[in-house]
């Protein structure tokens, strides 16, 4: 079954790549390397120090939950005001939408999937986010023109559903199954508001640890578990006509070294081939290291800027062979320790929690970017 682009559109994809294969490794599209911020928004300063440096994307998070906290009554007032700031900066947004608000479930982890309403609520949902910010959406048309008069709009071209759905951390039981469904009816929302919009699946931890949240005997535990990146793709397939319903797979191949993220790289790309799937591009959604010492993937100020420059050069130069959409630095700015999603997210940034000095990493990441 073909998927979900085709005629000149996937003309001019296949033209894209050919040219991207057979140019040299350093002629990435503007918006190849991106950032993923953790915490609350950055502020306008950061945003503008963003463009200076020439950041090509920012993926941020669209939260059903805080965007639709009451059925049919919509807050878009601070997401309006980041995806402008982007914008008015040059940075593509990159949004993976995600969450369920209490009117759908009590749980906010739980795919919309579960019933009809779920469905449509969800489907909906999506409507109005694609015809706010997609091409010839209301906030370019209407709120982005007073907010930055004279900036061009750069409107969302493509959309990731969900986070880490391999993970129980990231919903209620990971399903393969359920996913697809959410594919299916999200494709069908998303193109009805913008045929040329590209959908991606949620970015996947390659080994992702942990159980089900719930209690049960220990098959039940092991059933509702983290699910291997590859091993959920291969079971997404199982689904008839799931590949209709996506353009690119997504990966967070954290590793403490470079030869970990080549293996995550090959396993998922075996998955596509063997699926008749080749073509289907490969986005690198978040990856990253600390600066600082705890946890995994706590590496030290001098290893952070060396093991970035390292990655980025891998996919940078594979781009072509691995077909990769894209590359996003976990993250802009460090936090504290207790606000932090894990232990070395705390020091993965590119600058310190306050201040304009950046980081030594700051300065490789401008090097691939050609900023300052």
């Amino acid at each position: 079954m073909p998927g979900r682009r085709s005629g000149l559109a996937a003309m001019f994809a296949a033209l894209s790549l050919a040219l991207a294969t057979a140019g040299p490794a350093s002629a990435a599209p503007s918006d190849f390397f991106g950032l993923v911020p953790q915490g609350a928004a950055p502020s306008g300063a950061d945003i503008e120090r963003m463009g200076k440096g020439k950041v090509g994307s920012v993926r941020l998070l669209l939260n059903w939950t805080a965007l639709e906290p009451v059925d049919d009554d919509f807050n878009f007032a601070a997401t309006d005001g980041y995806i402008g700031d982007l914008a008015a900066a040059g940075i593509r947004p990159l949004p993976f939408v995600w969450g369920v608000p209490g009117f759908v479930s009590a749980n906010n982890l739980e795919l919309p999937v579960g019933s009809g309403g779920d469905r449509a609520q969800w489907q909906e949902f999506l409507r109005v986010v694609v015809g706010r910010y997609g091409p010839g959406g209301e906030y370019w048309k209407g709120d982005y023109k007073s907010q930055h008069p004279g900036e061009d709009p750069l409107p969302v071209e493509t959309y990731q559903l969900w986070n880490e759905q391999n993970a129980p951390k990231h919903v209620r039981k990971p399903d393969p199954g359920n996913y697809a469904e959410l594919l299916e009816i999200s494709d069908e929302a998303i193109s009805a508001e913008d045929p040329g919009a590209e959908i991606v699946l949620g970015g996947m931890f390659g080994r992702p640890t942990g159980t089900a949240a719930s209690g049960g005997s220990a098959r039940a535990s092991a059933r509702g578990g983290a699910i291997k990146a590859w091993t959920f793709i291969k079971r997404l397939y199982k689904t008839k006509g799931v590949k209709a319903h996506f353009d690119g797979v997504s990966l967070h191949p954290y590793s403490p070294d470079i030869a970990g993220i080549k293996d995550q790289v090959r396993r998922v790309r075996e998955v596509l081939k063997k699926k008749k799937d080749k073509k289907t591009d490969l986005w690198v959604t978040e990856i990253g290291w600390g600066s600082g010492k705890p946890g995994r993937l706590g590496v030290g100020a001098d290893q952070q800027p060396k093991l970035l420059k390292k990655s980025f050069k891998l996919l940078q130069r594979r781009r072509g062979k691995w077909q990769i959409g894209g590359v996003f630095w976990y993250t802009w700015r460090d936090l504290a320790a207790g606000a932090a999603p894990c232990n070395w997210c705390a020091t993965a940034g590119l600058f310190p929690r306050n201040g304009s000095n950046p980081k030594p990493a700051w300065n490789k990441f401008v090097g691939f970017t050609g900023g300052s």
